[in-house]
Parts: C-alpha cells; structure tokens; sequence
C-alpha cells in the first residue's frame, strides 16, 4: 500500500503544479456531468484548460524534437514515430480498455438508450472521431459516453500537427504558431459559430485551443523560473477570471465567447503556474491529495461516465433519495471514491506499466550536421 500511495501521491513531477489543475478540472467535470455544476457548464470549461494544457506540454516536446533534427542528431521520421509511440502508448490501452468495459456491461448489466448509444456509435468511437458523430451526424450528445470527443480531438491534433509542424525551422515556430491558431478559430468561427454545439466539437475549435496552449509553452520554456513577488495572488486571481468569464458568457447565452477566451486566459494561468514554482498557489496545487487525483486524472477523465449512474444508485438503495441537491453531493462523493479507487488501480497496475516502454527509445537515425532531417 506504501508504494502504492508513493506512485499516486507521494513525489511530484518536474513542473510543479500542473497535475493540481487537472485535479481541479476533474472534479469540475465530474459535477457537471453529475448534474450539480451542470448549468454553469463547469465541465466545458474544464475541457478547455485540459485542451491549453495538452499544447502547453506536447509542443515543446515537438520543438525540442524538431531542434534535434536541426543539430543533426535525429531526423523526421524518426521523431514522428516516437511521438506517435509515446502518445499511443499513453492514451490508447486504457482508452480501449474503456471501450471494452463498456461494451462488456452492454452485455451483461446494463440496458436502454445508453446500449443503443453505444452501438450506433462505435466505429466513430473506435477511431477517434467521436466529435464528428456528434456534431455533424447525430446533432446530440451521448449521454455518459459524451466526454469521449474530447479525446478525439486532441488525438487528431497529435496525428496532424507532427506532420505539419515537424518539418518548419525551430525559429519560425512561435510565429507559425500565432497565424495557425488565428487561422483555426477564424475558419471554424466562419463556418459554424452560429450552431452551439458544432462550434464547440469541431476540431478546428479543439486545435486552436490546444494551439494556444502550445504558443505559451514555448513561451515557458524561453522564460525559465521566474521570482515574482506576489505570484500566488496573481494566479488565484486569473484562476477566478477564468471561471467569472466562463460564467458572463455561458449566463448571458455567448457560450461561444466563452470558449474563445477559456484558453488565453487558461494558457497564461498555466505558464504563471509554471515559471513560479516558488508561488503558494503552486505549493497549494502540489498538496497530496489534490496532485494524486491529478496523476490518475486520464482515468478518472475515462471511468467516471461508468460509474456516475452505478454510484446514484448505490446513494438511492441507501438514503432513499433520487434527486435534489444533497443527492447530488452524494452522488458526487460516491462517485470520486469510487472513480478514484478504479483509477488508482488502473494507473499502478496498468497505465505505469505500459508508460514504462516510453522509456525505451529507439536509437536516432544520424544524418549529416546542418541537414533538416
């Protein structure tokens, strides 16, 4: 059990801080979903910071593997396949594992709607294009499966952006970067900003979401550590202006503004975050707990839609109640402990494991110095 606490909540990662913001973004989402943040759409907001995050930590990994290939130690190929490999090994076992567990209790359990849901769903679930069935095929969510779109898009960026980007000299990255994210939002604005749910699933809208988070990345890695008095009260402040904006718009009926902002505003909280790693808002983040159910956050991202229903039910047998406020803490509660006793053994027992063939990496191609690979 002590080397189980060790791996989930003992020792932080490198940067500081961030898996507390995905603690948070966990929970937002799991209120939501549950019924209780549902119509100040915590979740979506929470979905927009996960988006910034993602670009704020795999583009630098591109752009140091792009300045491997500009000092002759690597080459294209060979850095478009290992991050193809590390991000497959990441993201598809427990992904399918999902998908197998769902379909496992289609079988077995569980009935109605949600099984039809499932089925008519699942070669776009199988090949991560979730977002499309439900934005321009179905016109609806689906139900406890809807989360999974996230996950499409961000896959389709990994598939994509490599193949893009891998190729342009280090120095014009940032720039390309801007006019990329700028193009995205203006296409996606253009084509679909009247419809609330298209505009919100599509992948132009997800990549430049994750665009941004990819500029300030690369901003983050120029800036290093940085001293600056009062750093935990400026990002508790941004932290608050994000959620008040999200809250402006989606009360004022813009929730397509919302998403806009959610991820400057997301992306700048993130990089304070990360050059003051000194802040107390970061020592905040790094506490036990929260940073622990940062760690196992896929998991819990992918396994609480399966146990939301199981844990109201549990709550019901028990109290008596199905509905109501107090039900839905209950539900909440039920489901975290739940959710993060699967996650747990999921991340420990299987994720790490597979995690570990990351660290096997393939010996580079050497070319000549001064060849772009």
């Amino acid at each position: 059990m002590h080397e189980i606490y060790q791996k989930v909540f003992g020792v932080g990662k490198a940067i500081k801080g961030l898996d507390g913001l995905r603690a948070i973004c966990v929970l937002f989402v799991l209120t939501d979903h549950a019924g209780l943040t549902k119509r100040s759409e915590s979740g979506t907001l929470a979905v927009w910071v996960f988006f910034a995050l993602s670009g704020f930590l795999i583009v630098p990994i591109l752009f140091r593997a792009r300045q491997r290939i500009e000092a002759g130690s690597s080459d294209a190929s060979t850095e478009i396949v290992l991050f193809m490999r590390n991000r497959a090994l990441r993201i598809f076992p427990v992904y399918y594992l999902t998908l197998a567990l769902i379909f496992l209790s289609t079988v077995t359990v569980v009935a109605g709607d949600n099984v039809d849901k499932f089925y008519g769903s699942i070669s776009w679930l199988l090949t991560y294009t979730t977002n499309i069935y439900i934005g321009f095929v179905r016109h609806d969510w689906l139900g406890p499966l809807s989360h999974l779109w996230t996950l499409s898009v961000e896959q389709q960026f990994y598939v994509l952006f490599p193949l893009l980007f891998i190729w342009l000299p280090s120095r014009f990255w940032r720039s390309s970067l801007l006019i990329f994210l700028v193009l995205l939002l203006a296409v996606s604005s253009l084509w679909v900003f009247g419809d609330e749910l298209m505009f919100r699933v599509n992948s132009l809208s997800g990549f430049y979401a994750i665009a941004v988070g990819g500029v300030f990345g690369l901003v983050a890695r120029q800036l290093g550590t940085v001293n600056l008095r009062f750093s935990g009260l400026a990002i508790l402040a941004l932290g608050v202006l994000l959620v008040l904006q999200h809250l402006y718009f989606i009360f004022g009926g813009h929730p397509n503004a919302a998403l806009i902002i959610a991820p400057l505003l997301s992306g700048l909280l993130i990089l304070l975050v990360t050059v003051c790693q000194n802040s107390s808002a970061t020592q905040f983040l790094e506490l036990p707990l929260i940073r622990g159910v940062g760690v196992v956050s896929y998991g819990f991202y992918l396994f609480h839609g399966l146990l939301l229903g199981p844990s109201g039910r549990l709550v019901a047998i028990a109290t008596g109640m199905r509905d109501g406020t107090v039900f839905q803490i209950m539900q909440i509660v039920t489901a975290f402990i739940l959710t993060m006793v699967v996650s747990i053994a999921s991340f420990v027992f299987f994720e790490e494991k597979i995690m570990q063939m990351k660290k096997r990496r393939a010996a580079p191609t050497t070319v000549a110095a001064g060849s772009n690979g």
